[in-house]
Order: structure tokens, then C-alpha cells, then sequence
């Protein structure tokens, strides 16, 4: 096990949202890991008392300063990322919106 590491004792809520523009999506460089440095679509962690649309929308503008009024709900994935060890280092809940 590697240390100073803090595992989740349970799956963390995340959104993600899919921007398109004619054919093209909207992507943004990660700041964080997973993935950091790699590109994916702008989202992340779910607030206490915010329902994942509001999440989504905050993220959205957050991370792009983009603003939308209708989400539409694309999927539901868990992402589950173990450690060499094979314990889980983590765990999302996603919901993707366009």
C-alpha cells in the first residue's frame, strides 16, 4: 500500500457535460487526478444539497465560462480506478449531460 494516501470509504458523485458546437466538443486540460493533464470534458465533483444538474451547470461554467439552460441526461458510469495492490484508490458515480 503506498502511503499518504487517503482511500474512499464510498463512491463519490460526479457530472460531466458534453458541449457540442456544429462538430465539435468542448474539452478542457484536467488540474487534477485522475487523468490530470489530459484532456476531458468539463465536470466534477457533485456538492452536498445540489441535485447533478446544478452540478453540471456550476461545472460547466466554472471550468469554461460557458452557461446552459436545458441539460439533457446521457448516461450514468462508474469509473473505479484501483491502486497496484489492487485496492480501490477510486470511485466515481458520473452522469454525463449534453
Amino acid at each position: 500500500m503506498r502511503k499518504n494516501i487517503e482511500y474512499p470509504e464510498r463512491p463519490i458523485a460526479g457530472v460531466g457535460v458534453v458541449v457540442f458546437r456544429n462538430e465539435e466538443v468542448l474539452l478542457v486540460k484536467r488540474k487534477k487526478a485522475p487523468y490530470k493533464g489530459q484532456w476531458s470534458i468539463p465536470g466534477g465533483k457533485q456538492r452536498l444539497g445540489e441535485t447533478v444538474t446544478q452540478a453540471a451547470r456550476r461545472e460547466l461554467m466554472e471550468e469554461t465560462g460557458v452557461e446552459v439552460n436545458e441539460l439533457t441526461l446521457i448516461d450514468v458510469i462508474d469509473i473505479i480506478v484501483p491502486d497496484e495492490e489492487g485496492k480501490i484508490l477510486y470511485h466515481y458515480i458520473v452522469a454525463d449531460y449534453r
